[in-house]
């Protein structure tokens, strides 16, 4: 009696703990399904950045019912169409027959801006992409924090920083800084949102990160704010953003941005545990596009985030402004050309290859059917990819 008592309770006790597990796993935050992470709060922040439809019961659901709303809503979907949706798609059908085996893993985007839609139209498979440029990360947005006036003025913001990658798919540095926002919607922060969201994803976490003078990784101070790129502090930590999200409920995926200047001496001085921190999550996935040409650069120096692109990376995909053909010797690389090309457009001039001018003549795949770099027109873009031997 006493046995069959115990066994009894053993196996009541069994059901409760197995029940408990059940629903443990059902509440955290890493199972939620794709209708309950619809309505986590960074989430409807990034659908209502982006001028997406929300849920009725979130508290930004009543503003986005308001004439200025609707219009700055429509305004986005609009430049969004005109321009960048269909050239993401095409970028898409395109790689699907050019692309290498193996697209996941650890991906690097220098000179980045907060450009995360173009590296993912060609791998969006990654488990984490490193990007970084001297804009500063900015703050997570809070709409739900805001009055109206300070939402439309976060909103305009996020207008104007969108204003020349809707047209030419590319941002002009100087004018992204003039435009950007610290402390507002249309950061660094913000405006990776919206491209996630533009691109169907829903956001799970977010928040501001820092890689210390060890070369690790870790939780943003308030302090990190005030950094600029022109005088870092002798901390030397480098002020970064991580966003967490995913599509359609598949895995979890991360991107970084940092704030850094790249140049040797700064590099030297500044950021000297940079490359060391880049190199733990190697080998490098790297995509490279618009990137002013510095890793040309034998004056101002760029040699050391070149030579580090070199090393830790196995594959690179990248337009003329990246890192000079004579740096991928047949010998190490398996060079393949893709597009057209002649010269640089007028502001970079002085950067001509006449070695990529030969290999795209010789042996281009065929003009490409997509916008890519400077050379944005139609049919006039150029993309090499290069794999490590």
């Amino acid at each position: 009696m006493k046995i069959n008592s115990f066994k009894n309770t053993f196996y009541l006790l069994a059901v409760i703990c197995l029940s408990l597990t059940v629903s443990c796993k059902a509440a955290s935050p890493g199972n939620d399904s794709p209708a309950q992470e619809t309505a986590l709060p960074l989430n409807e922040t990034a659908l209502f950045l982006a001028g997406k439809p929300l849920p009725e019961e979130s508290k930004l659901y009543a503003f986005t019912k308001s004439s200025y709303y609707k219009s700055y809503s429509a305004q986005i979907s609009r430049g969004w169409s005109r321009f960048q949706e269909g050239n993401l798609k095409k970028m898409k059908t395109w790689w699907n027959d050019h692309a290498p085996a193996k697209t996941e893993g650890s991906i690097l985007y220098p000179f980045s801006g907060p450009d995360i839609m173009n590296v993912l139209a060609f791998f969006p498979d990654g488990d984490t992409y490193t990007m970084f440029g001297l804009e500063s990360p900015g703050i997570i947005p809070d709409p739900f924090s805001k009055n109206d006036k300070e939402m439309r003025e976060g909103l305009n913001g996020i207008s104007k920083s969108l204003n020349t990658i809707f047209k030419v798919n590319f941002f002009r540095t100087i004018g992204m800084s003039a435009n950007l926002g610290n402390d507002s919607f249309n950061g660094i922060a913000g405006l990776i949102m919206v491209f996630l969201a533009k691109c169907d994803y829903t956001i799970v976490d977010a928040r501001r990160v820092a890689i210390d003078k060890d070369s690790k990784l870790v939780d943003g101070i308030d302090s990190d704010l005030k950094i600029r790129w022109e005088n870092p502090p002798t901390s030397k930590r480098i002020p970064g953003v991580e966003i967490t999200f995913r599509k359609n409920g598949g895995k979890l995926q991360k991107v970084r941005y940092f704030m850094l200047n790249v140049i040797d001496a700064a590099l030297d001085k500044h950021s000297p545990h940079f490359i060391p921190y880049l190199k733990k999550d190697a080998p490098y996935m790297t995509f490279i596009k618009s990137a002013s040409y510095l890793m040309h650069n034998d004056k101002i120096k760029f040699t050391k985030i070149r030579a580090a692109v070199l090393d830790i990376s196995g594959f690179i995909v990248q337009d003329d402004s990246g890192v000079p053909l004579r740096y991928l010797p047949e010998s190490s690389w398996n060079v393949k050309a893709h597009g057209v090309y002649d010269t640089p457009i007028p502001l970079f001039a002085n950067r001509k290859q006449n070695d990529l001018l030969k290999k795209m003549k010789d042996s281009s795949t065929g003009v490409l059917p997509f916008s890519y770099g400077y050379d944005y027109k139609a049919g006039k873009s150029n993309l090499l990819t290069a794999e490590k031997k």
